[in-house]
């Protein structure tokens, strides 16, 4: 081959060479640009929040495919660990004893950051007689006495006419809270709940209903948070 022929085939096989260095060049800066714009347009994650939940059937469920603590947790990105026993109360013990006081035992043991109380008609059955009020007490200071934070709703209903039964409850609750000086939600106020949102035997939340006191626990608990 003759040294024209030569230079030729240098020539091109430079420019081949510096047409590869090129188009490897603009690849990384386009994967480069889409990776920054990616990271930009993701949303930040929030400060990381974990709930132990202590309340009665509405929180535990009943024929329930799902159940509020569960999708407080799907749409908040909180940790969230349900404690929550059917028939129990912060005087009602249930079938086995395990009124509010015994699962706040067990909620402090998951080490959340906040421990949520959740009050329910469960305890109609002591209204007037101190105990839940005094029980109220026991089990907010036993969760302060550990460091952690708690927080408290009263029980709900599922229609405008609520019960004096209920009212009472909610009412010996919120003065747990007031002496402790721990945040109150009223779920009362109004109901949250309706028939349409009840299971057939009325003994508690259907999946709508269930969706809907996520929701309502969801945005109390980030305006305590933001609070």
């Amino acid at each position: 081959m003759t040294a024209a022929g030569n230079a030729v085939r240098v020539l091109r096989t430079h420019r081949t060479l510096v047409v590869a260095l090129v188009s490897a060049l603009v690849a990384a800066a386009v994967t480069a640009a889409a990776i920054l714009l990616i990271q930009r347009s993701a949303p930040r994650p929030g400060p990381s929040v974990t709930v132990a939940v202590v309340g009665d059937a509405y929180a535990a469920g009943r024929l329930n495919r799902v159940v509020w603590p569960t999708l407080l947790a799907q749409r908040t990105g909180w940790s969230v660990a349900n404690f929550a026993l059917p028939g129990s109360g912060f005087a009602a013990d249930g079938p086995g004893g395990y009124a509010f006081t015994w699962q706040v035992d067990r909620a402090l043991a998951a080490r959340p950051d906040t421990v949520l109380l959740v009050g329910g008609i469960d305890d109609g059955g002591y209204l007037g007689t101190g105990n839940i009020t005094q029980s109220a007490v026991d089990a907010i200071h036993k969760v302060i006495r550990a460091g952690k934070r708690v927080l408290v709703i009263g029980p709900t209903w599922f229609d405008q006419s609520v019960p004096p039964t209920v009212s009472g409850v909610n009412a010996e609750i919120r003065t747990a809270a007031e002496e402790t000086r721990v945040p109150f939600l009223d779920a009362l106020d109004p109901p949250w709940l309706t028939p349409e949102l009840m299971l057939a035997d009325r003994s508690g939340p259907n999946d709508d209903g269930q969706s809907v006191i996520a929701d309502k626990v969801a945005a109390w608990l980030r305006s305590e948070a933001s609070g």
